[in-house]
């Protein structure tokens, strides 16, 4: 990458180095890890606009996150889950028609708004929604939305006592409050896709038929992410009085070294190493790494990958899975 340099008074090369910067927004101030370019020949920091736009939009994210607002990109899950227009969402909420579009800009919500906006990740918030204020939608838009918010009630109840919502619920069941242990829906993702995993390979068994689909951000089950999407990236509360003696001593042996090894590390860390691994790698394909992507991860691929890790490793027990992860 080239860019116009004034010390050298030139066009040079590049090197794009991370630095931590602080920033201050609506008076919240708060630090973030930006992209700095850096001229190779003289050392000092050059401007690129195109780089500039993605540190303003990682600050945005940061204080978004830090005072509690909607982000962008959830907005889009929004209008997506629901196949909605930015108009017709805007008009059902009683809004101006371009409010919708102004926030998809960038254009940061008050709080009030964005806790509404929030308050739509669950169906049965979008259905009371709707019956309220439906007549502002056409009669084929009005058709078009409530069949999806009531398949997509559908699929939360449908998954309710399947297998992997007891797993799910296993874990949830395990959080250590006191010491502010956190699960959030992308961490349950990720250590329900390993229990699954490590129960093929050293048991040859599953836990649930459905399977994980190869997501941006690692292995999903889209019915479970729907369970739990309106938690966001906040953890998911904790499950009292579960049974566990549901599962049969072999299931328990798993989850107990599931939780033992991995449930440790934070979300981002198991979505790292989901994506360093093969089945999650090539079930994506030549899909880029922002590209949505629904292709199933195949049991068997799982299967075969993890087995030949036990094979290689010799992983019998927690420990030997817990040794076998930090040496990773």
């Amino acid at each position: 990458m080239k860019t116009y340099c004034p010390e050298c008074d030139n066009d040079r090369e590049v090197e794009l180095l991370e630095r931590k910067v602080e920033s201050t927004i609506d008076n919240l101030t708060f630090k973030y890890l930006a992209k700095i370019p850096y001229c190779k020949s003289c050392g000092n920091e050059v401007y690129i606009a195109e780089i500039s736009d993605q540190n303003l939009k990682l600050a945005n994210d940061q204080y978004r996150e830090l005072a509690g607002l909607i982000k962008v990109a959830e907005i889009e899950e929004l209008l997506e889950t629901y196949e909605i227009g930015k108009k017709p969402l805007a008009s059902l909420l009683g809004w101006g028609e371009a409010t919708i579009i102004r926030y998809l800009d960038g254009f940061t919500p008050r709080k009030i708004y964005s806790d509404q906006l929030k308050e739509l990740k669950d169906p049965n918030k979008m259905l009371e929604l709707f019956e309220r204020n439906k007549s502002s939608l056409s009669e084929v838009a009005q058709r078009k939305l409530f069949n999806r918010i009531s398949q997509l009630i559908d699929d939360f109840r449908e998954v309710e006592d399947h297998g992997v919502v007891r797993v799910a619920k296993y874990f949830l069941s395990k959080i250590d409050t006191e010491a502010e242990e956190v699960i959030t829906q992308l961490k349950l993702q990720k250590i329900i896709y390993y229990s699954q995993a490590w129960l093929l390979a050293l048991k040859d068994r599953t836990f649930f038929q459905e399977d994980f689909q190869a997501w941006v951000h690692g292995p999903v089950i889209p019915n479970l992410y729907y369970q739990y999407k309106k938690h966001g990236y906040s953890s998911i509360p904790k499950v009292e009085n579960f049974d566990d003696s549901i599962f049969d001593e072999d299931q328990l042996d798993v989850l107990e070294m599931v939780k033992f090894a991995y449930v440790r590390y934070d979300a981002k860390y198991l979505e790292e190493l989901t994506h360093r691994e093969n089945p999650w790698r090539e079930a994506r394909g030549e899909c880029k790494a922002d590209e949505i992507c629904n292709r199933i991860i195949e049991k068997e691929s799982i299967k075969s990958y993890f087995k030949e890790i036990k094979d290689t490793f010799n992983i019998q027990n927690k420990n030997d899975l817990k040794n076998y992860i930090a040496n990773l």
